[in-house]
C-alpha cells in the first residue's frame, strides 16, 4: 500500500494505492496523522489505485471523516473501482462523505 499526500490550495488530496487491509490500516493512519495536526476544510481521497479494501480501512476512513467533520470540514472520495465502491455503498459511507465521479469534479467542488 502506498499513500501520497498533496496540497492543492486549501484542499488536501490523499492518493491511495494497493491493498487496504488490516495490515496496512496502521500505515494509512500513521501517514495521515501529521497532516491532520492542522484541521483541513476539505480532504479528498483518491481510491483509483485501490485493489482491495477491508473493514479496517473503512474504519480508518471513518475516523478521517469524523475528525474532519468535528473541525467543520468535509471528506470526499473519487476514483473508486466498482468493486471498492460497492463495499463503500453497502457500508453506508456515501451518507457521511461526498462521492465524486472523478478527480476534476472533486478538485472543483467548493463547499
Amino acid at each position: 500500500m502506498e499513500v501520497k499526500i498533496k496540497h492543492v490550495g486549501p484542499l488536501l488530496v490523499v492518493e491511495v494505492s494497493g491493498r487496504l487491509d488490516t495490515a496496512t490500516a496502521p500505515i494509512f493512519d500513521a501517514k495521515l496523522a501529521p497532516t491532520l495536526a492542522v484541521p483541513r476544510p476539505r480532504i479528498v481521497v483518491d481510491l483509483s489505485g485501490v485493489a482491495y479494501i477491508s473493514s479496517a480501512d473503512l474504519r480508518s476512513i471513518l475516523q478521517l471523516v469524523k475528525f474532519t467533520s468535528a473541525h467543520g470540514g468535509r471528506v470526499g472520495i473519487f476514483g473508486a473501482p466498482p468493486h471498492i465502491m460497492e463495499v463503500i455503498e453497502i457500508s453506508g459511507f456515501p451518507s457521511l462523505m461526498d462521492v465524486y465521479p472523478d478527480k476534476a469534479c472533486a478538485l472543483n467542488h467548493h463547499t
